[in-house]
C-alpha cells in the first residue's frame, strides 16, 4: 500500500495494516530508522526496577533460606491471624481531659 505524506498531517498507518498486524489502541511502539528504511515493533513492557531497601530485604531473605530459617506458609498465615483484633469487641481508649 502506497501512501502520500503531506507537511500539515503527521504520518498514519492505516486502519488495513494496522489490522493485519495486530497494533490495537493503546499498544506501545518502538520506532527504528536505517538507511531508508523504518522498522515499527511492539515497544518491551517496563521492568520493575526494586528499590535499595527491596534489595536488602531480597537478599537478608534468600540468606535465612539458605541457612534453613524458614517459615511455612501455613504458620505465616497463623501469625497473622492471632494478632488481629475479634471481629465487635470494642477497645477501651483514654480519653484526655
Amino acid at each position: 500500500m502506497t501512501v502520500t505524506v503531506k507537511s500539515k498531517a503527521g504520518l498514519v498507518v492505516p486502519p488495513s495494516v494496522q489490522r493485519k498486524a495486530g497494533i490495537r489502541s493503546g499498544d506501545r511502539l518502538e520506532f527504528s530508522v536505517s538507511s531508508n528504511t523504518i522498522t515499527i515493533a511492539p515497544a518491551r513492557p517496563a521492568t520493575y526496577k526494586p528499590t535499595k531497601s527491596e534489595l536488602a530485604a531480597i537478599r537478608k531473605g534468600e540468606s535465612a533460606i539458605a541457612r534453613g530459617e524458614c517459615v511455612s506458609l501455613t504458620d505465616f498465615l497463623h501469625g497473622l491471624d492471632s494478632n488481629r483484633r475479634k471481629a465487635g469487641t470494642k477497645t477501651n481508649r483514654e480519653v484526655s481531659r
